[in-house]
């Protein structure tokens, strides 16, 4: 199979103002829960191991844990409700962009299809990273060893505004000869919530390496 970097990076942003609300849920790890309604900072230790319909028909399913909701309360309903949300927008790239389609393939063009305009023009860009754009034509199969995510939500006036997600994939590539290379894919995407559109990526910072 033709070689990939050991380790490539990219990173998109979106303005200031919003990428700091999510920074500050990620900020916020590390405290405890308390009650069945989560308290600014608190944490949440729900996890979801259930596909999303996007990847229900996967051998494996992206396990979440929904780690903080930092700025306001959320119910433990409320959490679940985004959590899964959230999940299934990490589960829309990992599936458009590295883990389906029928392989050998060329077209990626819908990888992107869960970010923001602006996000989605440089993901385009780093496209050889984002996705599996660059190896496409060498590989023959795609099965996923691991699909993790661990969620921060920052909420204001009572609803989920904003999520930082650290996210880890692993995936095993396998060339004409059926030889297989083992790969991560792995870093933080940052999302915004917006009426009329729902969860969207406006920002990432993602490494992708050799999966020791």
């Amino acid at each position: 199979m033709t070689p990939t970097p050991v380790l490539t990076t990219a990173r998109a942003k979106a303005p200031a103002t919003v990428l700091a609300l999510a920074v500050v849920v990620s900020l916020a790890a590390g405290c405890s829960d308390d009650g069945d309604a989560a308290r600014p900072g608190t944490t949440d230790p729900s996890t979801s191991a259930a596909p999303s319909p996007a990847t229900a028909d996967e051998q494996l399913a992206t396990t979440t844990t929904l780690r903080t909701v930092t700025g306001g309360r959320l119910s433990r309903a409320e959490r679940g409700a985004v959590r899964d949300r959230v999940t299934a927008v990490v589960d829309d790239w990992f599936e458009r962009a590295y883990l389906g389609g029928d392989y050998p393939r060329t077209d990626f063009t819908d990888a992107f299809d869960a970010f923001t305009p602006g996000a989605r023009a440089r993901a385009v860009d780093d496209r050889k990273l984002m996705s599996n754009a660059a190896v496409g034509t060498t590989t023959y199969a795609v099965r996923a060893l691991a699909r993790r995510a661990v969620v921060d939500v920052l909420a204001v006036a009572g609803r989920a505004d904003a999520a930082t997600v650290q996210f880890r994939l692993g995936m095993a590539r396998a060339g004409e000869s059926g030889a297989e290379r083992r790969e991560r894919v792995s870093g933080h995407l940052f999302l915004t919530f917006r009426k009329g559109d729902g969860w969207q990526v406006f920002g990432y910072d993602v490494q992708r390496g050799d999966l020791a």
